[in-house]
């Protein structure tokens, strides 16, 4: 008994082993490999035929579009912001383009839109799907969700068209894939919210223009979410809101109405009824597990950055401070790559808007800025159980440059360079993608994977 006993120890400490150096070497082979899109800046894309892929494709250089993954694990993205010519002088002009990349052939194709600056849209009938159909020419931070049915939602973000001029956007919309088709669900242009009462759903509420906000989520019961960002009720909110798609309404479940509201704080840890983030926008978001809502960092009160991480539970309305300081512009702590640290935090930012979330409740995102010539080229994972974060690459400098390589080769001397308002992507394979973003005033069309 005791022999079989001392077998079955040593075989579980060898199985142990194998795991540990697997977890090591993991960490070790971390890889950036330049896939797709071009090594030049402001490049204005390559746009081909619509509808057909090809490996020459590629979106144009775009800041702040909004971006999907499809249940197939297909990867969308629409709008965005271009250095384009406007008639007098180069600047940033609204598109209003959408665009699929498959990574299974790594290729790109552009599946609607006009393919030019400045489009007023289609809007149609409310609520009836139509091939002309489109949203128009937008960027700054829309709001993008997967309902559990795989169709596309659009909400909101900032543009400029030549039949309603520049437009702060509250319109909401959805693509169905199968039928490559646009459907407008409700809301226009340059609306004010309407809170209504706090936790009740009505047809008259709405959470107005929304720009420069990143966080989305979807619930378990196919609603969908949204909190804060920027309004042209005058600035930054900190509310939260719930749309029902079965019919068509939203609810105001939390936070004020009042912009530039300052957080409560409470214990951290502790959840608590008057908890609640301060106003802030263009900040990473993720979904766990068990389905809670979690945000962390971005711009704050009177342009103040954060790294403060927040947990929202559906269930009980609550919300959670959960690391990270309660105050503006912390440092943050980086130790050493891949190294586990307790006093690990990423250091304040906004524009962090590339984020996944990944297996065994991790959440990871990339880059970001500190305004300026501060752009930053790091990425981190949180791991939710350990309530620790991870510095995986990049570094702790601001403004670094790129090192391309060898398209779809990737080597450890490879690097993506610092990048704000970028687009992330998951394959089905667990890789992380990032396309495009800016630093310092140039932008980018360029496809990334992180292995």
């Amino acid at each position: 008994m005791l022999t079989i006993m001392n077998q079955a120890m040593k075989k579980i400490y060898f199985l142990l082993m194998i795991a540990l150096m697997s977890i090591k070497t993991y960490s070790q082979q971390g890889e950036w490999t330049w896939m797709a899109g071009d090594s030049t800046r402001n490049s204005l894309g390559h746009f081909g035929t619509q509808g057909v892929f090809d490996s020459l494709n590629a979106p144009p250089a775009l800041y702040e579009a909004c971006e999907w993954t499809d249940k197939e694990g297909n990867f969308w993205l629409f709008g965005g912001i271009i250095i384009a010519w406007d008639s007098t002088h180069y600047d940033q002009c609204e598109i209003g383009d959408l665009w699929e990349f498959k990574p299974s052939i790594n290729q790109w194709a552009w599946m609607k839109g006009p393919g030019t600056i400045f489009d007023a849209g289609v809007y149609g009938v409310q609520g009836i799907p139509a091939p002309a159909n489109t949203p128009g020419a937008r960027g700054w931070g829309c709001l993008t969700w997967v309902d559990t049915s795989g169709d596309l939602w659009l909400y909101g973000g900032l543009g400029y068209n030549s039949i309603n001029g520049f437009c702060g956007y509250s319109d909401l919309w959805k693509y169905t894939i199968s039928t490559n088709e646009w459907t407008w669900m409700r809301g226009t242009w340059n609306n004010i919210p309407n809170y209504g009462i706090m936790g009740v759903e009505s047809s008259s509420n709405t959470p107005g223009h929304r720009e420069e906000v990143s966080t989305s989520w979807t619930g378990h019961d196919n609603t969908l979410w949204l909190f804060g960002g920027s309004s042209n009720t005058g600035g930054a909110l900190n509310d939260l809101w719930k749309y029902n798609v079965s019919d068509n309404n939203w609810t105001w479940m939390k936070g004020s109405t009042v912009p530039y509201s300052s957080g409560i704080y409470g214990a951290i840890g502790v959840a608590d009824s008057t908890n609640c983030p301060g106003s802030r926008w263009c900040y990473s978001k993720w979904r766990d597990e068990d389905c809670n809502f979690w945000l962390f960092g971005g711009g704050g009160v009177y342009d103040s950055l954060l790294n403060d991480l927040w947990k929202y539970n559906v269930l009980t309305n609550n919300w959670t401070w959960v690391s990270g300081p309660d105050s503006a512009f912390g440092q943050g702590s980086y130790s050493s790559h891949c190294i586990v640290n307790t006093t690990n935090c990423p250091s304040s930012r906004y524009e962090n808007r590339a984020c996944w979330t990944r297996d065994c409740n991790n959440f990871e995102f990339f880059g970001g800025s500190q305004g300026g010539l501060h752009d930053k080229a790091d990425l981190w994972n949180y791991n939710v159980e350990n309530n620790e974060w991870t510095w995986v690459t990049g570094s702790s400098n601001n403004s670094q440059g790129e090192d391309y390589g060898s398209r779809t080769v990737s080597t450890s001397t490879n690097s993506i360079g610092s990048r704000l308002g970028s687009l992330g992507w998951k394959d089905i394979n667990g890789n992380i993608w990032v396309f495009g973003g800016a630093r310092n005033g140039y932008q980018y069309n360029d496809m990334w994977r992180y292995i």
